[in-house]
């Protein structure tokens, strides 16, 4: 039976060749020469048949913001098998470890960026939040013109007057990733190919913003903004002017963020900007007793709540669970009494981020609950929110 096991040093390379074939079968193989320094990035596992590497995957453990609050929460990320190892139930038999480590780490909730949203799904994760790409002629951004902050172009050891931004701008966001140093130097500042811009907007002395971006290598004429942060309004329409002022070398901008109405309330011409609007990460709870007793609730919320939670994946999770809240502090553990609601683990992960509104999971996620009352108090506890997973891994 394949064992489930970390990926030693001595075999990075076969790690990184599955990946490459899985992720990128049209490039050859990456010599150790070539590889970033980010691929060490994150804990490398495998299932293993004897010294065979049946298929992989990598976890990065995170602390993120969820309504407020400071959580642990790792990220999935390169799970990946080669062709003959396909069918075999391999994927699935990795993902269930992967969880049961994670919980065994006191890592209660979980992210990953799908390359399929229904093949997950059936695993337990859920849809968190939305993308949206914004793309227009740098002239569109005209609006920003004008007298503003000093720009300069920001070194890596400048991390933590960056990481002070990225929490301002970021503040009240479930999913909101906690970044190490390491993050910042390795996914921010470097590039599988090339190394990024990175510019900031100062005010004073001090660090109002910034934005991260290169210049697409195809046609040389698209300037794509991986991130734009901001502490405040002014400080986001001087980065706006910042990449108008391109309007010379580029002729489109392409900015990645969080939905917001904003372009388009500045612009001149709203239908100069065009958005794309796709979703975003995936989330789930990995353990419903430490989950929902750790999230921060509603001060002036009190009561109980018996949940019937369906899990297929991990049995731990596959149970009825009383929820006793009050002074913005909860409780939760097994019990055999009569639900309330019943709710499988992938509405109940979207509930607990602030993706779902109870009503829409009731409609589209499968939330049956036994009275309007027990709806109402399940509003209070799980209001919706903005939810948006800021780092890719």
């Amino acid at each position: 039976m394949p064992t489930y096991r970390p990926v030693p040093d001595d075999r990075i390379t076969d790690f990184q060749n599955t990946l490459q074939y899985a992720f990128n079968p049209s490039e050859p193989p990456e010599t150790d020469e070539e590889r970033p320094d980010s691929v060490q990035l994150g804990s490398r596992r495998g299932l293993f048949d004897g010294e065979e590497l049946l298929c992989t995957c990598a976890h990065h453990w995170f602390s993120a913001t969820v309504r407020g609050g400071d959580h642990p929460l790792a990220g999935l990320s390169a799970v990946a098998t080669p062709p003959e190892n396909r069918r075999q139930g391999l994927i699935a038999r990795l993902l269930a470890e992967s969880l049961a480590e994670y919980r065994e780490r006191g890592q209660y909730l979980a992210a990953l960026w799908p390359f399929s949203y229904s093949f997950y799904r059936q695993y337990g994760w859920a849809q968190a939040g939305s993308t949206a790409t914004y793309e227009c002629d740098p002239e569109a951004l005209s609006f920003a013109a004008g007298e503003g902050d000093r720009f300069r172009e920001l070194a890596a050891d400048e991390f933590e007057a960056m990481d002070s931004v990225l929490a301002a701008h970021t503040h009240g966001v479930s999913l909101s990733i906690r970044r190490s140093e390491d993050w910042w130097h390795h996914r921010i500042f470097e590039g599988r190919d090339t190394d990024p811009y990175v510019y900031g907007v100062e005010r004073d002395g001090d660090l109002r913003g910034y934005v991260v971006y290169d210049v697409e290598a195809d046609d040389g004429r698209t300037m794509r903004v991986r991130e734009l942060a901001a502490i405040d309004h002014e400080a986001s329409l001087d980065l706006l002017r910042f990449l108008y002022y391109h309007d010379s070398q580029v002729e489109r901008v392409r900015i990645r963020g969080r939905p917001s109405t904003l372009l388009f309330d500045l612009a001149d011409d709203p239908r100069a900007i065009d958005c794309e609007l796709t979703p975003g990460g995936m989330v789930r709870i990995v353990d419903v007793e430490r989950a929902l007793s750790a999230l921060d609730y509603p001060t002036d919320s009190e009561g109980r709540l018996v949940l019937s939670v369906r899990d297929s994946t991990v049995d731990w999770n596959d149970d009825t669970f009383a929820l006793d809240v009050a002074d913005g502090r909860a409780t939760c553990e097994r019990v055999d009494e009569r639900p309330d609601a019943t709710v499988p683990i992938t509405t109940l992960s979207q509930l607990f981020v602030g993706h779902f509104s109870v009503e829409r999971a009731t409609l589209v996620g499968d939330l049956a609950v036994e009275s309007p009352e027990i709806s109402e108090f399940l509003e209070e506890l799980f209001p919706s929110g903005a939810v948006f997973l800021n780092a890719n891994f």
